[in-house]
């Protein structure tokens, strides 16, 4: 059962006319679990972003409930995942995946699974509703947070982490348009929500001017980076854990689709290798991740293999599945320089962690990865998706070790400027915002 809402406490602090903390906030997280692995499927950064923020906002006083669909795993339908924050896993559609595309049939389901879990831990008829606020990840639960807003009668934060919008702008040839179903959903979270978080002024724009957002709900909250987990390792040892000791490592972190460009990065390091042969000798890619969504992963990984076969790489390209946190670690440690060619990011995680492993990055010239990379400083920037640039930048860093270890020092002091700690602390301000303040 909930523990009963502090609501002589709330209402001390709104006589005293300040914005009082919520105690309790439901995170509505329908189409991934931020149990899952990122890398893989539909998990990703958002995972994270759930998950970390989760728990630092339990550890500054609020109860945080996440609420996602339960797709076949035995655990229980409850439990803690570790940091005091609950994960309710609620069934909706069929037990197992369900295509991210057919998830929104059964979203009222899921709406009903979560309104019953939450009345039956607080049945008393009361004024209340049994959460403060609603926050909702990605337009699938934006709509599911649409509708408790207006039962339960509580103000609802969205963040999307991506526009269908200014994805369709940015395909591949062999990526498939988003549907009309989510520009719409969109449309609708972002009329609906009582504050839209974005990670970047970039987003931000987009939001009001692809999707007519009123600034004055808009609030830019940066992600943050475990620096604790994410440190400079010795690269020897790194190398020898993952026993690529000999190798000279170029890294790819992501999910294995054509939006994030593990086709770029193979065709990158054969550009390098053809411009400067003797010193890439040593050379190897490492592609950590999956398949995105219902892949299969063999094909996918087949697919890549050809094209590092057919571009003369072959013995060049090594792949591992997604890693956990602390193995990805080693990843990044070990690495010379991490790629990440995506057609556009949110903001750009992955280059956030390979920074806080003093680990250089060449990433596209795209989204938020101008804010996460400082070009000539962290690493470099580069405009398009032509291989052969990706490939000059990779042999001026390994010929360049003065440059290296300055890009290095630089990567570090930029991601020591991000905190997960900061993140929550900003997203408790955007909830203190939305609750009823009394003047004294």
């Amino acid at each position: 059962m909930l523990e009963p809402r502090p609501d002589a406490e709330l209402r001390r602090a709104r006589d005293r006319g300040e914005a009082p903390d919520p105690a309790r906030v439901a995170v509505i997280s329908v189409h991934t679990s931020p149990g899952d692995q990122p890398g893989s499927g539909d998990s990703g950064g958002m995972n994270v972003y759930v998950r970390e923020v989760a728990g630092r906002l339990v550890e500054q006083g609020i109860q945080v409930d996440i609420y996602t669909r339960l797709d076949g795993d035995p655990g229980p339908r409850v439990q803690d995942i570790g940091d005091g924050a609950r994960l309710i896993r609620v069934p909706a559609g069929p037990r197992g995946p369900v295509p991210k595309e057919d998830l929104p049939k059964h979203l009222p389901e899921f709406l009903d699974g979560v309104l019953s879990h939450a009345h039956a831990e607080d049945p008393t008829p009361h004024r209340h509703s049994p959460y403060d606020v609603v926050h909702s990840h990605y337009w699938l639960s934006g709509w599911v947070g649409s509708q408790a807003k207006q039962i339960w009668g509580v103000p609802l934060v969205a963040s999307f982490h991506t526009l269908g919008k200014v994805k369709n702008d940015s395909l591949d040839d062999r990526d498939h348009l988003e549907p009309s179903i989510r520009l719409a959903g969109e449309q609708k979270v972002v009329h609906g929500a009582d504050r839209i978080l974005a990670p970047t002024p970039v987003e931000a724009g987009q939001l009001v001017s692809l999707y007519g957002a009123d600034p004055a709900r808009i609030r830019i909250i940066s992600p943050g980076v475990d620096t604790e987990l994410f440190v400079p390792r010795p690269k020897a040892e790194a190398r020898a854990r993952l026993h690529l000791a000999k190798a000279r490592l170029v890294l790819f972190v992501g999910r294995l689709q054509p939006f994030k460009g593990p086709d770029v990065a193979v065709r990158a390091l054969a550009a390098a290798v053809r411009q400067a042969p003797e010193l890439m000798r040593d050379a190897v890619l490492a592609v950590v991740g999956g398949p995105a969504g219902q892949q299969s992963q063999p094909d996918e990984v087949a697919r890549l293999m050809q094209l590092a076969s057919s571009a003369g790489v072959g013995d060049r390209v090594v792949f591992f599945p997604p890693q956990p946190h602390e193995r990805l670690a080693d990843f990044y440690s070990a690495a010379e320089v991490v790629l990440v060619p995506s057609r556009w990011e949110s903001f750009g995680l992955v280059a956030l962690e390979a920074e806080a492993c003093g680990t250089p990055v060449i990433a596209a010239d795209a989204g938020g990865l101008r804010d996460v990379v400082v070009d000539g400083s962290t690493g470099f920037l580069v405009k398009g998706h032509d291989p052969d640039r990706y490939g000059a930048k990779i042999v001026e860093l390994f010929s360049d070790r003065k440059l290296a270890r300055r890009l290095s020092a630089a990567a570090v002091r930029h991601a020591a400027r991000f905190s997960w700690d900061a993140t929550a602390a900003e997203i408790r301000g955007v909830y203190r915002e939305l609750l009823p303040r009394e003047a004294s």
